[in-house]
């Protein structure tokens, strides 16, 4: 209550000093404890920024990683089988994709080194000094996509790398191993290894990831453009070098239709972030919810909302 009344305080050392006027021991003791209480605030509310940054950064580091990753699915998807596998190794084609905005501007070159009996090659994403697509977002550079083995058949895999590639001048690399482990009509599950990943924002400041994860894929329709369901675990280091471990305790969402409009944030789930013993609570939203950037993060009881872009 103190921290709170200032001018109570300065009133009250006032009054003391006047009816002591021999006991200035006493008084600057309370100024002291006043300096010590405004000192405190500040601090805290310091803390507060530095966890609240690193919930946010930790966000968008996801969202851009899941990004990526979402165009490399999306990439892979567009040619036919017997384009994936080649009828003679080391042909090239360019991949013409309709229907997701995020490609505009960007060229994409699919080169086969396997056979029609063992699929292999890669595809190239292109956004060379940069593109911006219609929702604003701007990319530059390459998503370089090694594929092996028949497109979304257990045991096949892709390798997901980066060149000079940027999300609205955040630097993504690393290395990112996607294997598929099961399909049916409606969905595709793989597992994940995020290796040596790294966001790096534009003051030079960065996060590091690595992770191990499912990520399930649920096809687009005639009615909906498809979303990502993703559980697991990341780990790795904060924007001020501070260990963290996040672990999904309610499935995060990743919709299709949002990342078009600039929302690349999960829309539903639930996670734990813990920076250095610190565990912070992040809830993006609760089933069926819209697409938006926001989440709420709680520590020790206290919620705060913040925006994640």
């Amino acid at each position: 209550m103190l921290v709170h009344d200032i001018t109570g305080i300065q009133i009250a050392l006032l009054s003391f000093k006047i009816i002591n006027p021999m006991k200035k021991i006493s008084a600057f003791f309370l100024a002291g404890m006043f300096v010590f209480l405004v000192s405190c605030k500040e601090e805290a509310d310091k803390i507060t920024a530095q966890q609240s940054t690193a919930v946010t950064d930790q966000s968008v580091t996801e969202a851009y990683f899941n990004d990526a990753s979402d165009l490399s699915t999306a990439a892979y998807n567009s040619p036919d089988a017997s384009s994936l596998g080649g009828r003679t190794s080391g042909r090239t084609i360019e991949i013409l994709i309709s229907g997701d905005t995020r490609f505009n501007g960007a060229t994409v070159i699919l080169v086969t080194s396997g056979t029609l009996t063992a699929p292999a090659g890669t595809i190239t994403i292109d956004f060379g000094t940069g593109k911006t697509d219609p929702a604003g977002t701007t990319r530059k550079g390459k998503i370089l996509i090694a594929y092996v083995g028949f497109r979304f058949i257990p045991t096949s895999y892709t390798i997901m790398t980066f060149e000079n590639y940027e999300v609205n001048e955040v630097k993504i690399t690393g290395i990112r191993k996607i294997t598929t482990t099961t399909r049916t009509n409606a969905s595709i599950l793989f597992t994940v290894e995020d290796t040596d990943g790294k966001a790096i924002f534009s003051d030079g400041t960065f996060v590091t990831r690595a992770s191990n994860h499912t990520r399930k894929w649920i096809l687009p329709t005639a009615t909906d453009k498809g979303e990502v369901e993703v559980e697991g675990t990341v780990s790795g280091t904060t924007r001020d070098s501070k260990s963290y471990n996040l672990l999904v305790t309610r499935k995060l969402i990743f919709k299709v239709e949002c990342s078009l409009n600039k929302i690349y944030a999960p829309t539903e789930g639930e996670a734990t972030l813990t920076v250095d013993s610190l565990p912070i609570q992040i809830n993006y939203g609760a089933a069926g919810a819209a697409c938006d950037n926001t989440a709420t993060m709680t520590i020790a009881g206290t919620t705060q909302e913040i925006t994640v872009n």
